[in-house]
């Protein structure tokens, strides 16, 4: 066929068709990966925060000094060695607290929440501190592990245990901290509670203020380094090898149909699919090429209609009787194109009409023209009829 009769160029279908893959692509990497997007934009305390109260900036720090920084959902996730931090928020209950423990023989640090804040009206790429969260809540939170109340105090000097070789911290205005008789005070807060405690025959630790390791506390040089000593203090087998909990922050989640077909072992899958699509796609294109559009049955204009007629009057097999009718049109015509009175009529007429000097005798090919046995016949005595009337216009 020819190009006109292609309604769509062959590089606009591909645009098209490429343009509708990518975006059906990014809409399933959207939705597969989406909330991990949010996470990053979300002002709930957690590891992919970037907020104040977030804790990306101990992450980087991990990494940045030479250890490895993980991400877990999960106790099953994640290697028994190695300090697992768990942030848990508010909403956070002691089943799914100890489920995020589970069975680990590794140190688990546990920092607790400690504000309420959103993010500024004008600036929601920043948060503002609203108010403090209830201290009751944390409390009962921590209940499997020996702790009574946590209260907070006016902001003062911390002592620490140096033997173990933490570092000074900046204190926090107010000071969160632990009270119970199942810790041992590694950090002392100003009056009466720890900072961060150990939870004594079991290889936890929590910390009561979060403002030491979060984004804001970490803004400090001198947090910074403490951070960094604290950590390896918690855990000398394998110092700088710290995995982030994400199930507490966001839920236990898990990996949807989505993700899996982006991830092993079902990336190469997904891959040889979409190999299989495109051949397919170019098979289908090189082979049939553009559309063939049915004719009308009826075409439009002159010509066509009158081919239409013709069709008509062979099937019906009566195309012999168009010769005489021709024959009394050619004959009407000349005579009023000579302008012949209207009494003349009959054989009187084809004797004055064949009378006229012309190459072409018309008595002749009139006969041939009503006498005529096939079409071929007809078609060649009507032409010469047809040019001894243009003799006579002449």
């Amino acid at each position: 066929m020819s190009d006109a009769t292609n309604p769509f160029r062959t590089r606009t279908v591909l645009i098209l068709v490429v343009g509708g893959l990518l975006l059906m692509l990014g809409f399933l990497l959207v939705s597969a990966y989406g909330d991990r997007f949010e996470r990053q934009q979300g002002n709930i305390p957690s590891v992919n925060s970037r907020f104040g109260t977030g804790f990306h900036a101990l992450y980087r720090l991990v990494a940045l000094s030479g250890g490895t920084a993980t991400m877990v959902q999960g106790p099953e996730d994640g290697e028994d060695a190695g300090l697992l931090i768990l942030t848990p928020n508010l909403s956070t209950t002691r089943e799914e607290l100890r489920t995020a423990i589970g069975y680990r023989e590794g140190p688990t640090l546990i920092i607790l929440p400690k504000w309420i804040a959103a993010p500024q009206q004008n600036r929601p790429d920043r948060e503002e501190r609203v108010a403090m969260l209830p201290v009751q809540p944390l409390a009962r939170l921590l209940g499997d592990f020996g702790v009574r109340a946590v209260s907070r105090e006016e902001p003062a000097r911390l002592d620490m245990n140096r033997a173990i070789g933490l570092r000074p911290f900046t204190a926090p205005d107010p000071v969160q901290v632990l009270l119970g008789g199942n810790l041992a005070s590694l950090i002392d807060g100003p009056s009466l509670g720890s900072v961060l405690a150990e939870v004594k025959g079991r290889n936890i630790y929590i910390l009561a203020d979060p403002d030491l390791l979060n984004n804001h506390g970490l803004s400090s040089r001198t947090n910074a380094r403490a951070a960094i000593a604290l950590l390896a203090a918690l855990d000398p087998d394998t110092p700088g090898d710290v995995a982030f909990d994400t199930m507490l922050p966001y839920g236990a989640g898990g990996r949807n149909l989505a993700q899996l077909m982006f991830e092993p072992p079902f990336a190469g899958v997904t891959l040889a699919l979409l190999a299989a699509a495109l051949l397919a796609g170019l098979a289908t294109l090189t082979r049939f090429g553009p559309v063939r559009r049915e004719p009308r049955a009826i075409p439009f204009g002159k010509r066509a209609l009158i081919e239409n007629i013709v069709a008509l009057a062979r099937r019906a097999r009566r195309t012999q009787e168009g010769g005489e009718d021709y024959a009394a049109a050619i004959r009407e015509r000349a005579a009023r194109q000579l302008g012949l009175p209207r009494t003349l009529r009959g054989d009187a007429r084809d004797a004055h009409l064949d009378g006229i000097r012309t190459s072409t005798p018309y008595a002749a090919w009139m006969a041939r023209l009503e006498n005529a046995k096939t079409e071929a016949d007809m078609l060649h005595a009507a032409r010469k009829l047809d040019d001894w009337r243009k003799e006579l216009k002449a």
